[in-house]
């Protein structure tokens, strides 16, 4: 299914590790307002008995980053549904921009429906990496959601930065908000290094023309809105198996105040793992202990 708003040629990191399976089919989601947006489909096209992973990337990248662990997943029996946040990847419509934390928190239910829909099951595997794990805790902790989630994977999750834009930008942001609330700003993440160490995987970010590297003010203040509902959210408000995998030399996240905050929403019940490794796990040289974990992780549930 095709639109005008998307372009199908997201380059994936891994590329070589889908040589030997089928290539992810790419579908089209409709979200509640009628934006359309990518998903991509790995597994069988055959309905599994394994749980349905819904995979949610981060601020600036997009699933052709994650194509590795996908397809890892893939290949343990779990069809894994990986899609582009509106605004981002391969959707050109309104490039970096989301108009609530609510609009984003509704596009994540209306994948879960998808996911659940296409797979024929009642619940689901949530894997978020970076910020698209914080927006997955959100989620989770949302006393709204009606979809049955089996476990809750966060991986690096941006819920406690050590990156952020400067008080300049903020205010400009606040000025922004009033007069040209769709007004873009540098996300502050120019430097691939803040993601990787590995020089192969460095180049791949540099070449990325699908990375997104500007967001409109209205998405900033979303991500803000996202940051204000974990801080009041009860303690214990995520009631679903949770792993939470960090990486030992993440020069984007904080550990501990992210630890601290996990520790919190899941009232101390939240499995914690610490890879070697910088942010983005899935580019190490051996991605194979983020994949095993990843895939213990999912099989919580």
């Amino acid at each position: 299914m095709g639109d005008e708003t998307q372009e199908t040629g997201l380059a994936f990191s891994r590329a070589l590790a889908l040589e030997t399976s089928a290539r992810p089919r790419r579908e089209v989601l409709r979200l509640p307002d009628g934006y359309p947006t990518s998903v991509y489909v790995y597994g069988p096209s055959q309905r599994s008995e394994h749980l349905p992973v819904l995979y949610v990337h981060g601020i600036q990248s997009h699933p052709g980053w994650f194509a590795g662990s996908c397809d890892y997943l893939a290949g343990a029996g779990h069809p894994v549904f990986a899609v582009c946040r509106r605004g981002s990847g391969n959707n050109v419509l309104r490039r970096g921009h989301a108009a609530t934390a609510g609009q984003l928190l509704d596009d994540v239910e209306a994948a879960c429906r998808y996911v659940l829909d296409a797979a024929g099951q009642n619940r689901l595997a949530l894997v978020g990496v970076s910020w698209g794990g914080k927006l997955l805790a959100c989620y989770a902790a949302h006393p709204a959601r009606k979809v049955e989630v089996a476990s809750l994977t966060l991986i690096a999750p941006g819920i406690v930065p050590q990156v952020d834009v400067g008080l300049a930008t903020k205010l400009a942001v606040g000025v922004a908000l009033l007069v040209a609330p769709q007004r873009r700003f540098d996300i502050p993440l120019s430097d691939v290094e803040l993601f990787t160490d590995n020089p192969a995987m460095q180049a791949y970010l540099r070449a990325d023309r699908h990375r997104l590297l500007r967001a409109t003010a209205r998405l900033l203040y979303a991500s803000k809105r996202l940051d204000s509902m974990l801080a009041s959210a009860r303690p214990g408000a995520v009631t679903v198996p949770t792993t939470l995998i960090l990486s030992d030399n993440d020069r984007i996240i904080d550990n501990a105040g992210t630890r601290r905050v996990v520790d919190r929403l899941t009232g101390g019940r939240a499995v914690v793992q610490v890879l070697r490794g910088a942010h983005t796990l899935e580019f190490e040289e051996d991605p194979t202990p983020l994949y095993q974990a990843l895939a213990e992780a999912v099989r919580r549930g």
